[in-house]
């Protein structure tokens, strides 16, 4: 028994002893790795070993990273991938497509190589770097818009764009509908992840094309539910055609609103659809109102597209949002029925009140600027508008100092022009029978006063010459001159009568 016992003693001893060297080498082992340097090489830098598209980032920080792979990136966009289908080729140039590496997105892949997981998982990966490398996987991008754009320029002889249903208006407003087509064009999802696949993984610089059936945005169906079956309204305004630069201002800004569809309950704005006025967007220097004077000026002309559009929605009988008058009356309308437009600053609006879309037709023909509407005849209305004049406001008259006219002498450099205020209704009946009468935005047509320039000149008068007698005595004085009479008053040849309002002007 006795013997047993220290046999025992014995055995628990040693198993305590193999047990406390086990815990010693567990504690040890780790130390031992740490004070070889394996795991205890600065976070802040990339682990050896770890690589992004072959360009080696061990041993950096995440800005000297960032740099190395900004240098990738623009060597990247140098290059030139082949686009290949079936017997054709196309180079694409990179740089042409906005290609685009996430450096963020990559250094913190890269600095986490190799720190995440368990100690025994961190140190096997480690090992792994060392002896294999390590491959970060790139975050690629690009341009979606310039892609699909430039591919479709390569490819223009492969692909079919599709083509949207529409309205046909003949020659006597017979509305018909003309179908949908649809396109072919590259499978643009499959060519991005294609494109980034062959240049994280440093494959030849080459990728098959794929094609795909493209859907018009506007199909068939979506025309016929619209309803549109007939005129419901049209206006047209002249211009002189003479003035080129006006008349191609006209042109530009109309041909904005041609063939729009406007939907059920959709507001539009002129400033939205045209779009700023600027020699960009094709616009030229022609005469526009500025503090009540005709002076050159970006986009002279639109305002009467404005305008011819204003009165044709009016006759539409739809609803009128914004709207502004001009400074002083223009030519081509009757008074109070204009709409002045400036970009940012004035706009008209209006929104289609109807339950039916509206299909819209521009007209620039020689002098003449115009608009129809087409929608569903169920909502055409006789329409009736009136305006008249509610207040006349007399011009008043300005005097200027003019050193350059003779003192006292006037010159009326500007007429003056009454101003006005202006009312207007909107009559809207069925077969006769009054639906609705409704008070339109009124206008107010500000005064432009006489301008009389006033001389300031002093004028010295001449001493007329003497002669003297031979003896020295006397002077012989010449006969008394009469002064010629001098008119006060008199016009410029540029002013007008100051009993008389300036017309109206065109803009």
């Amino acid at each position: 028994m006795v013997v047993n016992k220290k046999k025992n003693r014995v055995k628990n001893s040693r198993k305590k002893m193999i047990f406390g060297f086990l815990v010693v080498a567990l504690i040890i082992t780790p130390l031992a790795f740490l004070n070889a340097g394996f795991f205890n090489s600065p976070a802040e830098k990339v682990l050896p070993g770890v690589k992004v598209m072959g360009i080696d980032l061990g041993g950096l920080n995440k800005s000297e990273g960032i740099v190395r792979i900004n240098g990738l990136e623009k060597d990247l966009r140098s290059s030139r991938v082949m686009l290949h289908y079936q017997n054709e080729s196309w180079p694409l140039l990179l740089s042409e497509v906005g290609l685009d590496l996430n450096e963020e997105s990559v250094m913190e892949a890269a600095m986490n190589a190799g720190r995440t997981g368990s100690l025994l998982q961190q140190w096997r990966d480690r090992k792994s770097f060392q002896q294999n490398g390590s491959s970060v996987v790139p975050e690629i991008g690009f341009d979606e818009e310039k892609l699909e754009q430039r591919v479709k320029e390569l490819t223009k002889g492969l692909t079919v764009e599709p083509v949207d249903a529409t309205f046909y208006i003949s020659g006597n407003d017979n509305v018909t509908i003309v179908p949908a087509k649809e396109g072919i064009g590259v499978d643009q999802e499959k060519l991005k992840k294609e494109l980034a696949q062959v240049l994280a993984e440093n494959k030849q610089l080459a990728v098959e094309l794929a094609l795909v059936t493209k859907a018009p945005s506007r199909s068939t169906t979506m025309v016929e539910a619209m309803g549109v079956n007939g005129l419901l309204a049209g206006y047209f305004t002249n211009f002189d055609a003479s003035k080129i630069s006006r008349s191609y201002n006209i042109n530009v800004a109309a041909k904005a609103f041609d063939e729009q569809i406007i939907l059920p309950g959709q507001e539009v704005s002129f400033n939205q659809l045209v779009g700023p006025r600027s020699s960009e967007a094709g616009y030229k220097n022609a005469p526009v109102i500025v503090n009540d004077e005709l002076v050159e000026g970006l986009g002279g002309g639109v305002c009467q597209v404005s305008t011819t559009l204003y009165n044709c929605v009016l006759l539409a009988g739809l609803e009128i949002v914004e709207r502004y008058n001009h400074s002083l009356p223009v030519s081509y309308i009757p008074i109070g029925r204009d709409a002045t437009v400036v970009y940012d600053v004035l706009d008209f609006k209006f929104r289609n009140s109807t339950d039916s879309s509206i299909f819209v037709k521009a007209y620039v023909t020689g002098g003449t600027i115009g608009f129809k509407f087409y929608g569903n005849t169920a909502y055409k209305r006789d329409v009736k508008v009136n305006t008249w004049v509610t207040q006349e406001i007399e011009p008043g008259v300005v005097y200027e100092s003019d050193p350059t006219l003779p003192k006292g002498e006037q010159v009326i450099k500007k007429g003056g022009a009454k101003g006005f205020r202006v009312a207007g209704e909107r009559i809207i009946s069925l077969y006769g029978v009054e639906e609705k009468r409704e008070q339109l935005p009124s206008s107010a047509y500000r005064p432009v006063n006489k301008v009389i320039a006033v001389g300031t000149l002093e004028v010295l008068a001449q001493t007329p010459p003497v002669s003297q007698t031979p003896t020295g005595g006397l002077y012989n004085q010449p006969p008394a001159v009469k002064p010629e009479s001098r008119t006060n008053e008199r016009q410029a040849s540029s002013g007008t009568n100051s009993g008389q309002p300036r017309g109206p002007v065109s803009r």
